[in-house]
C-alpha cells in the first residue's frame, strides 16, 4: 500500500521549492507526469525516515500498537482502542500527570531509543 504521506510530502517539497526561487513552477502548475515522479521521490525519503526511526510507519504495525497523534497545536493524542470498538477512532489526550521525573540520559543508557514527534505549546 502507498503510504498517503508521500503525496504530502511532495506537495510541500514544491512550495518550499517555490518560495526560494519563484521561477520554479508551484505544484499546480507541474504536470501529471512531473508530480507522479515527484510522489515516487518523495516515498523514496519517507521509506529512508521511516527506517532511520525519525518518522513513524504509516501502517499499525500489530493489533497491540496504539497510535499517537501531534495536532496542528502540539497536543498529543493517544489512541483509546475499546472491546467492542464504540467509534472506532476514539483519541484521548495525553497530558502530564506523573509527578515523578525520569533521566533521560539514564534511559536512553539502558538501551531505549527516544524519537522526537513534535513540539507542544
Amino acid at each position: 500500500m502507498d503510504d498517503p504521506r508521500a503525496l504530502r510530502l511532495a506537495e510541500h517539497r514544491q512550495r518550499i521549492a517555490h518560495e526560494a526561487i519563484s521561477y520554479l513552477p508551484a505544484w499546480d502548475d507541474l504536470t501529471n507526469e512531473e508530480r507522479a515522479q515527484s510522489v515516487q521521490e518523495a516515498a523514496k525519503w519517507l521509506r529512508a525516515a521511516v527506517q532511520a526511526g525519525i518518522a513513524p510507519l504509516a501502517e499499525r504495525p500489530s493489533d497491540k500498537h496504539d497510535a499517537v497523534w501531534l495536532d496542528s497545536y502540539g497536543q498529543l493524542w493517544g489512541e483509546y482502542q475499546t472491546s467492542p470498538s464504540s467509534h472506532g477512532d476514539a483519541i484521548l489526550r495525553l497530558v502530564w500527570a506523573s509527578e515523578q521525573c525520569s533521566s533521560k540520559a539514564e534511559i536512553e543508557a539502558e538501551g531505549v531509543d527516544f524519537r522526537l514527534v513534535g513540539w507542544s505549546e
